[in-house]
Order: structure tokens, then sequence, then C-alpha cells
């Protein structure tokens, strides 16, 4: 609260500094105010001078403005205020009405314009009537030459003459006044529209309502220091608060070249603070401000016997039980994305040096790092991503390929990735090239130092699969009341690349969900080198360039006599 007969002082501080956390934004204000000489206060001490800085954004945490500063003052006290708003006075408005009123005079102007050029029409109408009688009274007057002769008359050449001046001057006066009358219509017409567009701008911003916003009010005495000689007191002061409307996220560029990884990490900066941010010093931490008020405590683990849900009457009517089986699901493992990029070919020119990327500065404190962008970037609260280089990391990588050609007889290459650099890499999208082609988008999770991360680089269509069934023999006698099915498969894998190639092979085998189905006497050549027990195989082979692999492998399915099977045909 502003004490009695204190001085109060209006502080213009602009952002200078902000600090973006992963779900928050601490932003620094700095400014100057001079305090003036006043004389003493009821107790005989220095007088007290109130400091406002207003227009802050109201989602402020209260509980996290900082007040600093330099100066021969002493801080009383600081409070955090609503400072409430009427009807806004958006500065657009005036704008907008000024620009109604410009056009409303066009407008007027316009109207008396085409009331002038009417006028002249009508006068012009009058003119040629009035002349176009006297020149038929003259014609037929004795002054022609006695009226017709013997054959016809006409009038004499020099009255010819004057009555064609006469029209053609009409005329031209006729064509001007419509050629100005139709451009004041098409004036008019535009004059109009923007009138309407201006007016509904207008109506929408009247009435509207701007949020509120919070103060915060700094009580300072003046202690004596250097400065005050004159009784007056220079101060800085520097204020800082937390909003929760701004966040910053990773987002990557991987480009395969040989076999390097060039890893490019932004970060995408965004808030809707209600106050833009300007140019000025912006960093990026990974700190969480609050994550450290209380630790995770565990509530009890309560095992029950289920009770079933009650069915409504309708539902239990229709009656109807789902059944479902789980499957082999590699698809997400093995998704494709693009075509991998074609090899160039030998003896190529070498490329030229890549360009460089202006990356910004670290610094570790604590746990936390904070970066600091090389180039400072404005950041308006219009909740769009802002984004900024925050390194460019060369990194090692093993190119291996995944297929599961019962689901695609297709080969995915994928690159392992061991983070070598002193950087936590932070969830995010990767845009992932191969050479200069975009091949599509993945995305990592935390990758801390020494950690690995797998980039899916898509299809190459060098490295071919092929799966076939070779043998299915169902045996026609029953022996032991079981029926027996006898099944072979064979993959072929071809590298036609020029490298060596190593590729994860993975098939599946049926799994019985039933006393009465049994799955035995599994072969494999080579060894599987993965069986589980939901069925699933992984195999690893290597290849040579232009070299073959095949991978066979088999099973027997028995069964009971007269069972009806689910996910099997014979």
């Amino acid at each position: 609260m502003v004490a009695p007969g204190a001085t109060t002082l209006i502080l213009d501080a602009p952002i200078t500094a902000v600090v973006v956390y992963p779900k928050q934004a601490r932003v620094t204000r700095r400014g100057t105010v001079t305090l003036p000489p006043g004389a003493e206060d009821a107790g005989g001490g220095p007088p007290e001078v109130t400091v406002t800085l207003g227009s802050l954004p109201m989602e402020l945490d209260t509980s996290s403005v900082r007040v600093s500063g330099r100066g021969a003052v002493r801080v009383l006290g600081v409070d955090v205020v609503v400072e409430p708003r009427a009807v806004t006075a958006d500065p657009r408005l005036a704008e907008l009405e000024d620009e109604v009123d410009r056009l409303r005079r066009r407008a007027r102007e316009l109207a008396d314009d085409e009331e002038t050029e009417q006028a002249r029409r009508r006068f012009l109408d009058v003119a040629a009537r009035n002349g176009a009688a006297a020149l038929a009274r003259g014609w037929g007057a004795p002054s022609w030459g006695g009226g017709p002769a013997e054959g016809g008359t006409t009038p004499p050449s020099g009255e010819e003459r004057r009555l064609a001046e006469a029209s053609g001057a009409l005329a031209t006066q006729l064509a001007g006044i419509h050629a100005r009358l139709r451009a004041i219509a098409d004036e008019q017409e535009n004059v109009q529209k923007l009138t309407d567009a201006t007016r509904r701008a207008l109506e929408a911003r009247r009435g509207v309502r701007l949020p509120d916003t919070r103060q915060v009010v700094v009580a300072l005495e003046p202690t004596g220091g250097p400065g005050a000689a004159d009784g007056k007191v220079d101060v800085e002061l520097e204020v800082s608060y937390l909003v929760a409307s701004a966040s910053w996220s990773a987002r990557y560029d991987a480009r395969l070249v040989g076999g390097v990884v060039t890893l490019t990490w932004f970060g995408m900066v965004r808030q809707r603070s209600g106050e833009d941010w300007p140019v000025g010093d912006l960093k990026l931490s990974t700190a969480r401000p609050g994550r450290a008020s209380g630790l995770p405590e565990l509530t009890p683990w309560y095992v029950d016997v289920a009770h079933p849900p009650v069915m409504p009457f309708a539902m239990a009517a229709r009656g109807g039980a789902f059944a479902g089986g789980a499957a082999f699901d590699a698809a997400a493992e093995m998704t494709p994305v693009a075509a991998a990029a074609p090899a160039k070919a030998p003896g190529a020119a070498p490329p030229p040096p890549p360009v460089e990327h202006a990356v910004a500065t670290v610094d570790t404190s604590g746990t936390a790092a904070i970066y600091r962008p090389a180039r400072p970037v404005a950041v308006p609260a219009d909740g769009r991503p802002h984004r900024t280089t925050l390194a460019v990391l060369e990194l090692e990588a093993q190119l291996d390929y995944l297929t599961v050609p019962k689901l695609a007889p297709e080969a995915y290459l994928r690159a392992t990735v061991t983070n070598t650099s002193a950087h936590t890499l932070l969830p995010g999208p990767v845009a992932v090239f191969h050479d200069a082609d975009f091949v599509g988008t993945s995305a990592v999770e935390l990758v801390p130092p020494g950690a690995e991360v797998e980039l899916q680089l898509g299809v190459d269509d060098r490295l071919l699969v092929e799966r076939e069934l070779v043998s299915r023999a169902t045996s026609r006698k029953v022996v032991g009341n079981l029926r027996r099915t006898d099944v072979g498969y064979v993959i072929t894998l071809t590298n036609h690349t020029p490298r060596r190639a190593q590729a994860t092979v993975r098939d599946q085998i049926p799994v019985s969900r039933h006393e009465g189905i049994t799955v035995k006497d599994f072969q494999s050549s080579p060894t599987v080198g993965e069986r589980t027990d939901l069925g699933q195989l992984t195999w690893t082979v290597d290849l040579e360039p232009a070299a073959q692999r095949r991978i066979e492998f088999g099973f027997r399915l028995e069964h009971a006599r007269g069972l009806d099977l689910t996910g099997w045909t014979d």
C-alpha cells in the first residue's frame, strides 16, 4: 500500500532479458527513475517514495516477483496489485474513427461533384433546346433568301458552319460530363465499400475490454548515499517475474551423409503472455522451476476380486461377446516414410563445404543447461513457434536394415546414433534427410550423453527381400484323434548395395491359445537368434555386396479333430 504523503513515480522499464524454461519463462525489466528531493516525513526521517511499474501480464506469478537495482535507496516493500481496465482506449479505435470521418467527407465531396455535373448537364440541355428553336426560326425567316427556290433551297454555308460548330461543342461538353459522372460513380462505389469495411472493423473493436493487468509497487526510502547531494537520487531498478504462457521445445534436423549424421538442434520458442518480447538477452534453460516443491509419494496399491459390471437389460438382451487376440505388430518399428536416397555416382566431384550455422553458447548450472542463441530473437505474443539454432552435432552412425517380410517385402534402412556430445538431447520431432533428400519425420525421446537413438531412413530398394511358402502338407489321416499340418517358409535376401549390409529379419509362428491346439517341431536354418513366447522370431544376417542369403524355417500344427480354428486355415 502507498504510505500517506509518499511521492508516487512511474517506472518506465522495458523488457531487457528473458529466460525461457520448458513450460514457463522469467521476464526481466530494467529502468531508471529519479527520486525528487523532499522534506522529511512526520517522523523526521527521509521521505518515502513509491515507484509503480504497470501494464504487466495478469498471469504473472506474484510469488516470483523480485526487485533489485542500484542507487542510494532502501527497498521498504514490494506489492503486486491488480490494475483494472475499463473499456479499452485502443489507439486503433481513433485511427478507425478518423478513417470513417475522412471517407464520409470524401463521399460528400463526390456528391457535390455529381450535383455540379448534373447542373452543367441541365444547363446544356436548356441551351441546346433554346439554340435549336432559334435556329429553326431563323431558318424560315426572309433573311435566308426569300424562302425556298424552285427545286428547294438550303441555308447559306456560313450558317451551316455555325450550326456544326455549335453541335460539336455541345457533344464535346456532354461527353466530358458523362465521363466525369462515370468516374464519380466508380469512386463513390469504392468509397462506400471502404466505409462499410471500416465501420465493421470499428464495431468489432468498440466495447472490447482489455484484460486487467498487474502493477508492481515498490516502496523506496533514500539513504542519503552518493548521488544524493542535490537532493535527487537516480535509481536503477530491475524487476523480474515468471509467466506461465511461455515455453520452448526441441526440434531436430538429422542429415545422413556416408556414415555420419549431422544433427541440428533447434529451440522452438512460443509465448502468449500478452506482452511482446523485443530483441534482447534471450536464454533457453532446461531447468524446471517449481518441480522441486515436493517429492512424489506412493499411494496404496490395492488388489481385489474383480466384480463384473452389471450389463444393462437392453445390451444383455442383444447378447454377444467380443473376443480378440494379440498379434505380432512390427509396423510401428518399420513404418515406411520415403525411399532411401540413391547412391552417388563414382568419381563425382566432392561437394562444397557445408554452410556453417551460428549456434548457441551453453552454460551448465547445476543440473540444468542454459543456451544463449548466437542471434538475438524477438518473440511476439502470438503463440507461434520462433526458431533459433542451439547446436550442430556430428555423430557417427551404425547403419543396418530391418525387414518384416510377412508384413511387407521391403528392407528399411536405419541408423543407430550414439550421443557423443556433452548435450542432453530433449524429446522432440526429427526431420530426417538422406544426403539431400527428405526422408520423413521421426521423434526422439530424452537422449543423455552416451545413449543411443535410432533414426528410420526409409525403404532401400537395393536390398531385396522375398518370402515364400515352400511347403504345406495336411495329413489326411487322423492319428490319435489329431489332425496335423506341416508348413515351411523360405526368406531370401539379396544385397545390391555397394557395401556390406547387416539385416535384422523378423517373422513369426502361431501361438496356441487352446489346450487342443499344439505348435511343435519348429526348425530353422540358420538357427533363429531369438524366439519369444509370443512366437516372434528374429535373425541377424550379414551380406556382402552382391551376396544372397536364405532363411528356412518350418513348424507343425496339431489340433483335435472337429475343432473349428480361428487365425488358421487348412
